[in-house]
């Protein structure tokens, strides 16, 4: 059995201040990106093996490393009227977040009640009992305007999940989890469409 650790109120790492009084907004003229704005997301921790990796869509749940994403374009659409599918785009982070895809309806980003960060599936709207679909925010990065940093409450952490690289996990206080999981901040690289019809 792998050992735990009990975590509550660790800040996410290096730069992303852990402030419980935040507001869930982005701070006024300090970042470009947008709500409704495409991003991928870029793990940042400094001396890791995740470091400057980018967060992938897999199967339902979010990874980083492990390969690239799992992505869908229906037949009688057309190849050529799909988006490439070979990264993972994201939309929102102001309280919720989306995944960046064309398919009607699109794709909500959820937290189960163990943190794992999930996405709903295609045409609909159904979360896991006990999942939120609330918490996420944005704040502006020291690396210039147009890039920032997506937050949940208190960080994220990447827990290892063998050939699948890194899961993605929101922080949540009084949850166990492996002393192999990384804290690490999650850098909003700018997108300038969806990345896929759907993950």
């Amino acid at each position: 059995m792998d050992p735990v650790v009990r975590v509550s109120r660790v800040p996410a790492q290096p730069l992303v201040p852990n402030n419980k009084k935040k507001t869930h907004t982005r701070q006024p003229h300090s970042l470009a990106l947008v709500s409704g704005e495409y991003f991928g997301l870029i793990a940042q921790r400094s001396a890791s093996p995740i470091h400057l990796s980018p967060v992938q869509a897999r199967g339902g749940k979010l990874y980083i490393g492990g390969g690239g994403p799992s992505s869908y374009c229906p037949p009688n659409i057309g190849a050529e009227n799909c988006p490439s599918g070979n990264s993972t785009v994201f939309t929102g982070g102001n309280w919720t977040l989306s995944m960046g895809v064309v398919v009607p309806g699109g794709q909500q980003v959820f937290v189960q009640s163990d943190g794992a960060l999930g996405y709903t599936l295609p045409h609909s709207a159904a979360i896991p009992n006990g999942a939120v679909l609330t918490g996420f925010s944005t704040t502006s990065s020291p690396l210039g305007e147009q890039f920032g940093y997506l937050n949940f409450y208190d960080g994220f952490l990447a827990c290892p999940a063998e050939a699948q690289g890194y899961q993605v996990y929101g922080l949540i206080p009084n949850n166990t989890y492996s002393n192999d999981c990384l804290s690490f901040s999650a850098l909003m690289a700018p997108a300038t469409s969806p990345g896929a019809w759907e993950y």
